[in-house]
This record gives C-alpha cells, structure tokens and sequence, in this order.
C-alpha cells in the first residue's frame, strides 16, 4: 500500500524548485526516472523504491481541489499545481519523506501541503540551498 502527500502549488514547479524539494526530502537517496520522466521516484541504495513522485498537473477549474480533498485546502484555489507523492507503507519513515519533500515545494512555490497535520516535520522556515546557493 502507499500513503498520498499531495502539495497544491500556486506557481508551476519548474526543475529548480523540483530538485531543491528533493534533496531536502533525503539527500542520501537516489533519484530514478520511470515511465519516460513522468514519475521519479527516491529509491534506497538497493534501488527499492520508497516515494514516486508524479509530474505537475495543472488544476483549473475553481473548487476542484477543495472537492477531491476537502474545506481544508480552501486557501488555495485554481489555478494551482497538484503534486502527488505516494510513499510506500512498507518501509518507516517514507511519509515524513514524502511530506519534506512536498513542504519543500509549498516554502518555495506558495500553496499548501495535504493531508494537513500538527505533528510531523514541520514546513521549512526558508527554502533549501544547493550547493550554498538559494534557487
């Protein structure tokens, strides 16, 4: 089974946004195209995937994303950016990857993070760097 993060962005992740979030999801974990690029996922040093990460998915219609998750994510509307993460269930910790990885993007792009929750790694306070240098 896997575990849903999804990060609703108000800006379109570009490449830089996109790598940024995945180092600050795990930097020791290994980043592994599938499908042709449309999935990514962070496998462990053995190549087990534990988070897949789809490519952003425009959302337009206004509501829509209140519709499919609920009244909690009404302080972003369409258009925005849906970025679906699943972790596996079968390995500890993949959720809190997944959820750095998805707050990583919402630090830098605007937006909000579900499923909402108080406890758990908490929204970054500033962007993450590469190399020493903000994107």
């Amino acid at each position: 089974m896997t575990v849903d993060v999804i990060a609703l962005c108000r800006a379109r992740p570009d490449i830089e946004a996109s790598v940024t979030a995945l180092v600050a999801a795990s930097p020791h974990l290994r980043v592994v195209p599938v499908s042709h690029g449309a999935v990514m996922q962070l496998a462990d040093d053995d190549g087990r995937p534990l988070v897949s990460i789809e490519s952003p998915v425009l959302v337009q219609v206004p509501g829509e994303a209140q519709r499919l998750l609920g009244p909690e994510v009404s302080m972003v509307d369409a258009p925005l950016w849906w970025v679906e993460a699943r972790a596996t269930s079968a390995r500890e910790g993949t959720e809190d990857i997944a959820r750095r990885f998805a707050h990583q993007l919402v630090c830098l792009l605007g937006g909000v993070v579900w499923p909402i929750r108080d406890e758990g790694p908490e929204k970054p306070e500033s962007p993450a760097t590469i190399n020493g240098v903000m994107p």
